[in-house]
């Protein structure tokens, strides 16, 4: 893609369409921008025994950085829940503060159409909401993350009393995961090292092919689907990567079986297999993979990144707690002569 493109790209996302993460607490959907997000991980081991600000959960190590975990339900006025080994933190940096907000579960990561993103029509007072996503079906509240920093942030804020180590895993196989990730978190982040010029200076999507780890670029990405919702249409005489089509929205998309596409031992599909909708300047089409982990910045990655791979697809690997992962070439694989089939 040349420059004058990405630059038209990145202009036309940004007028019709922001990214924002779903998640849900207590029941209840809400959202963020992911523009504020570092990374999505697990549920680690929290420092919950220190006096906390109210709704602070606790504290945590991050890559060095002892950062606070917020408690969105205190400042929703939501009924707190136990946690469990499956809940999420997002990571955030908001004007130089770098923060953790604990959800339930993380439902999806999609692009939200700013013609129905509309301001509450109310104001209360120390409230984090400032907008809401309105459709058909659903309203998402979104929280406001520069609201929510200065509230944490305020010498006004009062101590906390709520015992949050009540609401934390007390189940010794529990209590070990969490201390493993824990120690995962510790692990100090020296400096970059980017030989043969390769950059990373975007937000990535992690998604899984075969027990292998892949990074792809989110700007490219338009929105991922659960493969149960989504019906393929096979089509004859085409290569054994090419599943078929789908419906997306009233157009007809190619599905590309990533797995086969790039030469992976095949695994029987399930209905926990996703769709990732991607966008090129000629079309759009969608990816299919196994799972899809979470969002992460690489612009801070400490590891030293390599371009060995023996595939043309793969635009860099590095290794990270002992496990190999690998940044795709969009570009390489959208433009492979082997996706130019005639499907009409």
């Amino acid at each position: 893609m040349n420059n004058n493109f990405d630059l038209i790209l990145r202009e036309e996302t940004k007028e019709k369409s922001k990214y924002f993460i779903v998640f849900s607490i207590a029941g209840k959907r809400f959202a963020i921008s992911i523009e504020n997000v570092i990374e999505i991980i697990n549920l680690p081991e929290i420092e919950t025994s220190l006096v906390m600000p109210e709704n602070i959960i606790g504290i945590f190590n991050y890559n060095g950085l002892m950062i606070k975990v917020i408690d969105l339900c205190g400042f929703l006025g939501l009924q707190r829940e136990n946690f469990s080994i499956n809940n999420k933190l997002i990571v955030t940096m908001v004007e130089g503060n770098c923060f953790a907000i604990h959800v339930s579960q993380l439902e999806d990561i999609v692009p939200f159409d700013i013609n129905m993103i509309q301001e509450i029509p109310y104001y209360l007072e120390n409230s984090i909401l400032s907008e809401i996503y309105k459709t058909e079906y659903d309203n998402i509240n979104i929280i406001d993350l520069k609201l929510l920093d200065s509230l944490v942030s305020s010498k006004k804020v009062k101590a906390g009393n709520f015992d949050y180590s009540t609401l934390l895993p007390s189940d010794e196989k529990s209590k070990q995961v969490l201390k493993i990730r824990n120690e995962q978190s510790k692990k100090f982040q020296d400096s970059v090292s980017y030989p043969n010029n390769i950059t990373l200076v975007h937000q990535y999507i992690l998604f899984t092919l075969d027990g292998f780890n892949y990074y792809l670029d989110l700007k490219y990405v338009k929105e991922f689907i659960s493969l149960k919702r989504q019906k393929i249409t096979p089509l004859p005489y085409t290569c054994d990567y090419i599943k078929g089509l789908i419906n997306y929205r009233g157009n007809f998309l190619m599905v590309v079986d990533l797995k086969r596409f790039l030469n992976k031992n095949i695994t029987q599909e399930n209905e926990g297999n996703k769709l990732i909708i991607v966008e090129s300047k000629n079309f759009d089409l969608a990816f299919l993979v196994d799972d899809i982990k979470y969002i992460k910045n690489l612009k801070n990655i400490s590891k030293t990144l390599t371009n060995d791979s023996n595939s043309p697809y793969i635009y860099a690997e590095f290794i990270e707690n002992n496990t190999l992962f690998s940044i795709l070439n969009f570009e390489k694989i959208i433009h492979d002569e082997k996706l130019y089939v005639n499907i009409e």
